[in-house]
């Protein structure tokens, strides 16, 4: 399993809780950590990492020239967006014969082993997620069907040509304005089962539960292990989730009219919490 994801200091606790969630599940991976500043480079060089492999962000603008032109029209989170395609192309620039590369928000924590989720995507060039956003949620359909929180390439000629086309997408236009067919990096993604052939959109509940969607499901506990509707939890993504104090998290749910209690509270946000703690200097 090869992952990768990008971030600055700011996400830094997010990005190292969430290698912190691999390793807890997985035995063997690689997660390709794109530092978009020197702080979080340094910091990340400085220490001992299993199954990280550190990038500076100089890198990636070194490989793709187009990113510098890019930045001078976009502010700083319109850039992020921008680099989530080239962050994947340059994992397949650097490492020729990597079967293939599924990208990360910084901000998600897995809870269980996401074998599941490749035995799903199986021979499929592409795997996306939707969003599958809640009644209440729902309105946000407009920022784009599937969420960019995962995406699967593999490294063949279709994975390969449909990332290729995104990075260019993103080059020429990504900024925070919802437009008909585009909004950031996300919204491109709405035409991709049309376009291409073998892609899959992974149906695995389990797999990015979120504040959009939590309403839908019913959480279990079962042998320790926590349940959305039949399938095991195996990643939550924590969006809109803020530190207001030394102590105290804000998590924003209150949009969605849900409750940080039960299941929810004790087994979801309190463990992810805890290990962001860890990790904020």
């Amino acid at each position: 399993m090869n992952f990768c994801t990008h971030f600055d200091s700011n996400y830094l606790p997010q990005a190292m809780t969430l290698l912190k969630s691999l390793n807890d599940n997985i035995k063997s991976f690689n997660l390709f950590m794109l530092c978009m500043d020197d702080k979080s480079y340094e910091y990340l060089k400085s220490i001992t990492l299993k199954n990280a492999r550190i990038l500076h962000y100089s890198l990636l603008e070194d490989q793709m020239p187009d990113l510098v032109e890019a930045r001078k029209n976009r502010n700083n989170i319109e850039y992020f967006f921008t680099c989530s395609p080239a962050v994947c192309k340059l994992i397949f620039l650097e490492n020729r014969d990597i079967e293939s590369v599924t990208y990360l928000d910084a901000d998600l924590f897995f809870f269980s082993d996401p074998s599941v989720i490749f035995q799903e995507i199986n021979d499929k060039s592409i795997a996306i997620i939707k969003h599958n956003f809640s009644l209440i949620s729902r309105p946000n359909i407009k920022y784009g069907i599937f969420n960019v929180g995962w995406i699967t390439f593999k490294n063949d000629y279709q994975g390969k040509s449909c990332l290729n086309n995104w990075y260019k997408n993103c080059i020429d236009w990504c900024y925070q304005k919802v437009e008909r067919n585009r909004y950031a990096d996300q919204k491109y993604l709405d035409s991709w089962p049309d376009e291409y052939k073998n892609l899959i959109v992974i149906k695995n509940k389990g797999a990015n539960l979120a504040p959009w969607n939590i309403s839908k499901y019913n959480l279990s506990l079962k042998d320790d292990s926590i349940f959305v509707d039949e399938d095991k939890l195996v990643f939550f993504h924590f969006a809109n989730l803020h530190q207001i104090g030394n102590k105290k998290f804000k998590t924003n749910l209150s949009r969605v009219f849900k409750s940080t209690s039960g299941i929810l509270k004790l087994n979801i946000y309190l463990p992810y919490i805890k290990e962001l703690k860890n990790n904020i200097n």
